[in-house]
């Protein structure tokens, strides 16, 4: 049984991220079907309207299903919602990472409401890890191999991140891409599964 609190806390959520998903899908869909740019900003906020209207009209459904949604559900969202992270960070992975910590969190709590063991969690924990950690490193590779080909690519994200000297020479710059993918594999399966024992809420053995 979810209990107040955390019930407030995922309709908040839902009331965030449906309106802010379709007004995306509405936004890029116009911009795919070549809709007059005058038109696209209304199409984007009529999408942020159906978004709000699906979270009102079946509040007490998504709230009484939201740990029970299976991967036909959550690992297209998971994709979708990494894309628009990528693109809002201008290229940079802090998004995506942010998102793995979220998923790490929603695993945990998932696993708690359905009354999971200890051994069955840390088997379930392990494939969203890994799952958020390809996307990571999937996502940190493209823009990394994007960055090598482009200097100013590269020298933008750096710059955001105050290393822009680093990346003077081609090698340099694929040398800081060979170093930091897997890094950031690493650090989003440590962050993943530290959210995900959090929200399970029992200790690792």
């Amino acid at each position: 049984m979810i209990g107040k609190t955390e019930s407030v806390i995922i309709a908040v959520f839902l009331f965030i991220a449906f309106p802010f998903t379709f007004f995306v899908l509405a936004w890029w869909g116009s911009l795919m079907l070549s809709t007059p740019e005058k038109a696209i900003p209304v199409c984007a906020f009529a999408g942020l309207g159906v978004g709000i209207a699906v979270v009102i009209s079946g509040l007490r459904t998504w709230l009484s299903r939201f740990y029970s949604a299976g991967k036909i559900l959550t690992v297209p969202l998971y994709l979708f919602w990494s894309a628009i992270a990528l693109a809002f960070f201008m290229g940079l992975p802090i998004g995506v990472v942010t998102l793995g910590l979220l998923a790490g969190f929603y695993a945990g709590r998932k696993g708690y409401h359905a009354g999971m063991t200890t051994t069955g969690f840390k088997k379930y924990v392990l494939k969203v890890c890994v799952f958020t950690s390809i996307v990571t490193g999937f996502v940190s590779l493209a823009m990394g191999i994007l960055a090598v080909q482009d200097t100013r690519t590269m020298q933008h994200i750096l710059m955001l991140v105050g290393m822009s000297s680093l990346g003077a020479t081609a090698s340099g710059r694929a040398v800081l891409v060979v170093i930091a993918v897997p890094v950031l594999i690493g650090v989003q399966y440590w962050l993943t599964s530290r959210m995900a024992w959090w929200g399970f809420g029992r200790k690792k053995d």
